[in-house]
């Protein structure tokens, strides 16, 4: 799923490309395990029949053997494939795992924060989390898909969770809608932001505040409040525990969904927690 990454934006069709770098250490991996397991049950270290027994094989037999294994391995890749596949299901699921203990550990910070903006139906009993950057353009593409899945379902509150990692900028945009809260005027400057393309400079961001109605005075003093750095600091080491590495990404009742979604992939996600949660 497309996302903008804390070392940069990544374009879509870049994706594929980056998996497969990714991809490198496992392929070495998988080749080196499947090496290790046959080279240890022909030559019967492993599996040894008895503490004295002796290996099966000698060096010459034992290289002769590895070369059949590498010669068929190379003649048939597929087998690659399978082996990758599974270390891959089995990386997914580890990584699910944890995330859902860190949401478990962190559930005051997700859904309690007084600083993170609430949206949709704020009794709601499913919550999206979602952390973002107002220069990520897949952000700005989500704005409408979230706001459409809380608007269908009628019982999903929203949470949004200034998360910036691309620029300065992204960071003086995130304190000035923070900021905006106390105007009552987040969602005004939110979506007026996230519809604006380029630079965000802060003559530009205070301009675009200014056009969505809010007191500018108030708006740069409230922006200089320490505390809205601290909040900022805070949602960081967030991401960092629930192991969300770009934007957008949303943690949906249990679950963490990294990368920009569709709005039916959100009901589907937002209906897989309400199902698993009904007798929570």
């Amino acid at each position: 799923m497309p996302a903008c990454s804390i070392s940069g934006s990544v374009r879509q069709s870049d994706e594929r490309d980056m998996k497969r770098i990714n991809m490198l250490p496992l392929w070495g991996a998988a080749l080196v395990g499947v090496l290790s397991v046959v080279g240890s049950l022909f030559v019967g270290t492993t599996f040894a029949v008895a503490e004295d027994a002796q290996p099966r094989f000698n060096a010459n037999e034992t290289k002769a053997i590895e070369q059949i294994v590498r010669n068929y391995l190379v003649e048939n890749p597929e087998i690659m494939l399978e082996v990758f596949a599974k270390l891959e299901e089995r990386r997914e699921a580890a990584d699910k795992a944890a995330a859902m203990a860190a949401i478990a550990e962190n559930k005051s910070s997700l859904f309690e924060d007084a600083y993170s903006f609430v949206a949709g139906n704020p009794n709601g009993d499913i919550t999206i989390v979602e952390f973002f950057d107002y220069k990520c353009p897949y952000c700005k593409r989500a704005v409408d898909d979230i706001l459409d899945a809380a608007e269908e379902d009628g019982n999903v509150r929203i949470i949004y969770k200034e998360f910036p990692i691309l620029s300065d900028e992204s960071k003086l945009a995130a304190k000035a809608a923070m900021a905006a809260i106390s105007q009552n005027k987040y969602m005004e400057l939110h979506r007026a932001l996230m519809a604006t393309q380029g630079a965000l400079p802060e003559e530009r961001i205070l301009r675009i505040a200014e056009e969505a109605g809010l007191d500018i005075d108030r708006l740069k003093q409230d922006m200089a409040d320490p505390a809205l750095d601290d909040a900022i600091e805070r949602t960081h080491a967030l991401a960092r525990q629930i192991g969300i590495e770009g934007t957008p990404a949303f943690v949906i009742g249990n679950q963490l969904v990294p990368g920009a979604v569709s709005k039916d992939r959100l009901l589907e996600v937002v209906e897989e927690e309400r199902t698993a949660c009904v007798n929570c």
